[in-house]
């Protein structure tokens, strides 16, 4: 009788708390690094240090969608781990530079060499996610010029390491000017798998509408691995690895670091219309943790500019719940 008393107790009191994380809304907290010195697949006084040359985003995903979205997500609930439909939010801290080639001194060659520029921006998104399907509306308010504080990070950067760097010239920059982003990304899965192996297929679309980019695009990744998570719906494994490649091709009508400031008179190169991206990648994870890299390829942006410009990603995040 007493035996039995206890583990009636013991269900008793492990329900809630199982109940409790199965329930649980998970959030997770990233930083993502860009940046050519990390093209490890090429010595490091070879690796370019010019065109997209760093990037640092820090983001918080989890929690309910942003007020201004709710009115249009009111028919799903807030994302909690294994749910098939369910809306969140996201939010992000980013700055991205861009620099031509600091070896450039012709003057001629100076008139079509990129500015150098920097994109400091507050990101807020509306995620609708779905077993085989996901929306993300992105809103993104930041600055250029100066006070994006790129030149001031890459001077700093370059300290850390002055022997691999390249020489660098900020003289001719995108000014100063508010920015704004709308973008919708619409992606779709289609998944199979063999025990504990799996592969999917996600192909996506996307358009943004700004001053300081106005383009479309469209892509496909595919993922395979081991124990694979769902590319955006909360996973409850604990243990993943997994490898990735993907194409993106993109129509261009508007870049303001290549095309100059909207409304002055400044260094301009103008813009590619097409433009094609490859990108290779590993991502592990372990309960809360999760590591992943990236390579990626770009093709020539600008008249002048390389043929391809290969820079790479570094991620970590940890992940809770509450």
């Amino acid at each position: 009788m007493t035996l039995r008393l206890l583990i009636l107790l013991a269900v008793l009191m492990a329900a809630p708390s199982g109940a409790a994380f199965a329930q649980a809304t998970p959030r997770t907290l990233a930083i993502r690094t860009d940046n050519d010195a990390f093209d490890f697949w090429m010595r490091p006084w070879n690796r370019p240090d010019y065109e997209y040359t760093s990037g640092v985003h820090i983001t918080y995903d989890g929690g309910d969608a942003p007020r201004w979205a709710r009115p249009f997500l009111d028919r799903t609930r807030t994302c909690v781990t294994r749910m098939s439909s369910c809306r969140a939010g996201r939010l992000e801290l980013g700055q991205d530079i861009y620099t031509r080639d600091g070896h450039i001194t012709d003057s001629a060659q100076l008139r079509i060499a990129r500015p150098s520029a920097g994109w400091l921006y507050l990101a807020q998104s509306a995620r609708a996610l779905h077993e085989n399907r996901a929306h993300d509306l992105t809103i993104a308010l930041g600055v250029t010029g100066k006070p994006s504080l790129a030149q001031l990070t890459q001077r700093l950067a370059h300290a850390a390491a002055p022997a691999f760097n390249r020489p660098t010239d900020w003289s001719r920059q995108i000014s100063f000017e508010p920015g704004v982003i709308v973008r919708y990304d619409h992606r779709r899965r289609a998944a199979m798998s063999a025990g504990a192996l799996g592969v999917d297929l996600i192909p996506r679309i996307g358009a943004s509408v700004g001053n300081v980019l106005t383009a479309a695009e469209a892509g496909l990744q595919v993922r395979t691995g081991w124990h694979l998570p769902h590319p955006w719906l909360p996973s409850g494994e604990r243990a993943a690895i997994t490898l990735l490649v993907g194409a993106t091709a993109q129509a261009i009508g508007r870049n303001m670091f290549l095309d100059g400031n909207t409304f002055r008179d400044g260094p301009r190169v103008g813009h590619e219309t097409f433009v094609g991206l490859g990108e290779a990648g590993i991502e592990l994870r372990y309960r809360w943790l999760t590591a992943a890299y990236r390579a990626v390829s770009e093709s020539r942006a600008y008249a002048a500019g390389p043929k391809w410009h290969p820079w790479a990603s570094m991620v970590g995040a940890v992940s809770f719940a509450r």
